[in-house]
């Protein structure tokens, strides 16, 4: 049962989301309408699929994915999905589907090298606090990714509309409006739960002060990361910054997230929570 939980099973996801990407690279070079409407009821059956696999991991050990990096990195992974799919079935994001798709296949393939089954536990990995405090933050995070690729988005369009060139790229991507739209509101949403998460972490470490104060180092690079979300939240709600500007800050802030993502979680998996 083991060997098919956390061998098999995402090992064949990997498979399956693999080909999925190899119809999306056919679709960029040859657009099929009802070729692209299938793509996208397959990416839900991977979403549902990758669900089962996860309330199967949870029932296993009575603890959400995130005991070891592995298993933290296929809960990032399905989080990212998920949101995909709850935004493909509202808008047609078309050829950006590609990026979350690119990210999920590679986060898994690292996940597999690195191993999903549980070894050598820390025990304040296993407590329910921690699981609220890395769940909200990697949903957090998951949005905050997501806003960049909107802002990716953005660039790549209006460099289409600048240069004038109208054909396979541009007909292939939603309209700005709606490209600007849903990267404000993902920075919103995962400004929201990443304040959320540090503030579950602020009380979890007052509880958990011992005489030295309550300091956790892993949460450093977070509270640095909360800091410049806040400025670009901030400069996206009062307008301080231009919509191309704003896109560049979403794409930028993106890649922050990813670099102190991994900072933190080398933190958590070396050092333990305390």
């Amino acid at each position: 049962m083991n060997s098919l939980v956390f061998s098999i099973a995402p090992f064949l996801l990997l498979i399956l989301f693999s080909c999925l990407l190899g119809l999306w690279v056919v679709l960029i070079n040859r657009p099929n309408r009802q070729l692209e409407e299938t793509g996208t009821k397959i990416g839900t059956y991977l979403a549902v699929s990758y669900l089962l696999w996860m309330i199967c991991i949870v029932i296993m050990q009575d603890r959400i994915p995130i005991l070891n990096i592995g298993q933290m990195l296929i809960f990032l992974a399905a989080l990212i999905w998920w949101g995909q799919n709850f935004v493909q079935r509202r808008i047609r994001q078309r050829m950006l589907v590609v990026l979350p798709l690119v990210t999920v296949i590679l986060i898994m393939t690292v996940s597999l090298i690195i191993g999903i089954q549980p070894d050598n536990l820390d025990e304040g990995l296993k407590s329910n606090s921690a699981a609220f405090h890395i769940g909200i933050s990697l949903a957090g995070i998951t949005l905050l990714l997501g806003s960049g690729v909107f802002g990716s988005g953005q660039l790549l369009l209006h460099r289409q509309i600048k240069s004038r060139k109208f054909g396979r790229i541009f007909n292939s991507m939603p309209p700005l409006s709606d490209l600007n739209k849903l990267r404000h509101i993902s920075l919103l949403s995962g400004w929201t739960l990443f304040t959320l998460s540090m503030i579950s972490a602020l009380i979890w470490m007052l509880l958990k002060a011992s005489n030295d104060g309550p300091v956790i180092s892993h949460l450093h690079p977070m509270l640095t990361l909360w800091v410049i979300i806040s400025f670009a939240f901030a400069a996206s709600k009062y307008h301080w910054l231009s919509h191309i500007r704003l896109a560049i800050t979403s794409a930028v802030l993106a890649l922050l997230v990813l670099i102190l993502l991994m900072i933190s979680v080398f933190e958590i998996y070396s050092s333990g929570l305390a």
